[in-house]
């Protein structure tokens, strides 16, 4: 079967995640991705390892070509004019302004392929105060509000444990190249420019905090397991020392839940009535629910809440 990609070449000329992320999703869906690396060292993903083991590179790395080109090289350089000039898409991550400075500045490309869609990731975007500060995603978590919502009360706030940044931009660039190269094929025929920041792109997973901050003047604050939104939704120890996470966000599923362990008479708890109510007593809440469960192994909890159609999982 044919893959909907197949036929559409791509040139990446980033590095570590986000690019790489992007362009893996294409080459998933069947483009021949050519990879463009630095002699002697290659993507510096390929550098972060796990006893000595290229683990990053093997997941982003996947179905794609790899071609050694120094790019501070004239020759090189033509070579890689020459693949532009047959190629969909290019992806790249440099500093904005990096690319300008190589020769290769959007109407460079353009005038090369005038159907190029061009990725373009950074840290904040090709234009605005920041576009000429590097951005590495440990920045963007920070500055985005995702680290100040992530971890408990009484603590620092938290950095995720991945390059979660990188990540969504990746996926991101990935849809945002697909809908370019529609556009190329159906539409003027003419490529592109997709402006990929990690900045936006995680920040769109926080919109609603934004929404809240104006329409309230408050803002969230760090609540550990809790969701700032809906309740019961934690981690709860049980018996045997393993976790057992469950979400019951929806009002069927909080009766359902109610139910299941016993304690019908919650429902019309004037504490527990709406989501809203559980949200602000969910302390309250916890409590009852960690009694029930701390009293069962994992197990055993996993089969009650999976036959009631609880929705639990380990």
């Amino acid at each position: 079967m044919k893959a909907p990609l197949e036929g559409i070449r791509v040139l990446d000329l980033s590095r570590l995640v986000a690019g790489n992320v992007l362009t893996a999703q294409l080459a998933d869906f069947g483009a021949d991705v050519i990879k463009i690396e630095r002699p002697g060292w290659g993507d510096d993903l390929r550098h972060w390892r796990d006893e000595g083991i290229e683990t990053w590179w093997k997941v982003y790395g996947r179905n794609k070509r790899s071609l050694s080109l120094n790019l501070k090289d004239a020759e090189s350089l033509a070579q890689l004019k020459a693949l532009i000039a047959l190629s969909d898409v290019l992806v790249e991550n440099f500093v904005p302004g990096k690319l300008e400075a190589m020769g290769l500045g959007v109407p460079v490309l353009h005038g090369l392929n005038p159907r190029l869609v061009i990725a373009r990731v950074s840290g904040w975007g090709q234009t605005g105060p920041y576009a000429h500060k590097p951005g590495f995603g440990t920045l963007v978590e920070a500055m985005s509000g995702f680290a100040h919502l992530n971890g408990f009360a009484d603590r620092e706030p938290v950095l995720p444990p991945l390059a979660m940044a990188d990540m969504y931009a990746g996926i991101y660039g990935a849809f945002g190249v697909l809908a370019a190269l529609r556009n190329v094929e159906h539409g003027d025929g003419k490529g592109q420019v997709v402006d990929v920041a990690l900045f936006e792109s995680l920040y769109s997973t926080l919109a609603s905090e934004a929404v809240k901050l104006e329409a309230t003047g408050a803002c969230s604050m760090r609540m550990g397991n809790q969701a700032v939104n809906t309740a019961p939704r934690n981690v709860y120890a049980c018996a045997d020392g393993r976790y057992l996470a469950l979400s019951a966000s929806v009002q069927s599923m909080f009766e359902r839940l109610a139910r299941t362990i016993g304690r019908p008479e919650l429902i019309e708890d004037e504490r527990f009535v709406t989501n809203e109510d559980r949200v602000i007593n969910c302390d309250t809440l916890n409590a009852i629910l960690s009694e029930y469960f701390g009293a069962r192994s994992l197990d055993e909890n996993l089969e009650l809440m999976d036959a009631a159609g609880v929705t639990v999982g380990p």
